[in-house]
């Protein structure tokens, strides 16, 4: 069911961006045909998706190759901080020697190969529902006209404003994600922070999580610091990484996604736990472009729409005679 959703979602988005490919030049050309613009996007987003992945998984190979450093380093870290004694009270760490072993960290990585192969395999369910979707399309809008002549155009009109929702919510998260990923990988990268770009991919891919997963994306690098950086750089690290996440997440984001989407912020919360309880993380991905589209479907009808009005942010109201 995921993969389909995700492709329905898909579909919405570049819906816009191919109705504005077929309107040039290079599209209405003598073998010009109505799916170019779709097959253009697919293969755009595809090369994308193909080039992040060989940059990660290289990545994560030289990550690798690091993690007997890394482990020695935490012995060293937690020896000294076993030999500061404070007011006759000493520190007791040694189970995290336990915690981040040479074992513990390749299960660690080996079960996020493992996730990363799930997830190749979802997207190509994805692009395989996506494809039928497309081809799908150019005769739905005819269909459903036949079959509910009545409600054809409100039809029409739910879905393209779905669409222009799901656009502007996508567009806006991931740039408030990728301001903070090309931040928190510069600072990792100049840092000399082994797999940089890792964590940087890592903080973009969980700032689609509302509220929660920025913060989570977080905990890595930061823990990387401790072990590897002198104490004044490790504070520098820490500082940068959670005032880039406080900016973005708390002043540059609720601009840009809670106004223009309307929604109420505890709202989205409650529909992202909802969410994620159904579904785990990619539920609480789509939480919030499912809602967007579940609020347009209420203010569609006349008999759902007071539902709409209590999901608003800043409802309109009627202004009394």
């Amino acid at each position: 069911m995921q993969p389909l959703v995700i492709a329905v979602l898909l579909f919405l988005l570049i819906r816009p961006a191919a109705q504005w490919l077929e309107e040039r030049p290079l599209m209405q050309g003598k073998y010009a045909h109505p799916l170019m613009p779709y097959g253009v996007l697919v293969a755009m987003l595809f090369l994308v998706l193909w080039m992040a992945s060989q940059l990660l998984y290289a990545n994560l190979t030289a990550f690798t190759d690091e993690v007997p450093m890394l482990t020695q380093q935490l012995n060293d870290k937690v020896t000294w901080l076993e030999g500061i004694s404070i007011m006759g009270y000493s520190f007791d760490i040694s189970g995290l020697t336990e915690l981040f072993s040479v074992e513990t960290i390749d299960q660690y990585i080996a079960s996020f190969v493992g996730s990363l192969a799930s997830f190749t395999v979802n997207v190509a369910t994805v692009f395989i529902f996506l494809l039928f979707i497309i081809l799908e399309a150019e005769t739905l809008p005819r269909r459903v006209k036949a079959a509910y002549p009545s409600d054809a155009e409100r039809i029409e009109d739910i879905t393209s404003n779905a669409g222009e929702g799901i656009n502007t919510y996508v567009v806006t998260r991931a740039t408030v994600a990728f301001g903070q990923a090309v931040i928190a990988g510069i600072m990792l990268w100049y840092l000399d922070v082994p797999g940089w770009f890792m964590w940087a991919s890592i903080t973009f891919m969980m700032d689609f999580i509302p509220y929660v997963g920025a913060l989570i994306s977080l905990i890595p690098p930061i823990l990387l610091g401790l072990i590897i950086l002198s104490p004044t750089w490790a504070i520098i690290l820490i500082v940068v990484l959670v005032t880039n996440q406080q900016v973005w997440g708390a002043l540059v984001e609720p601009q840009l996604a809670g106004q223009r989407l309307d929604m109420s912020p505890i709202v989205l919360l409650l529909l992202v736990a909802f969410w994620g309880w159904a579904w785990g993380i990619m539920g609480m991905v789509l939480g919030v472009p499912l809602a967007v589209i579940m609020k347009i479907a209420l203010e569609s009808d006349p008999r759902t729409r007071p539902i709409a009005m209590m999901l608003s942010r800043d409802p309109k109201v009627a202004e009394e005679e």
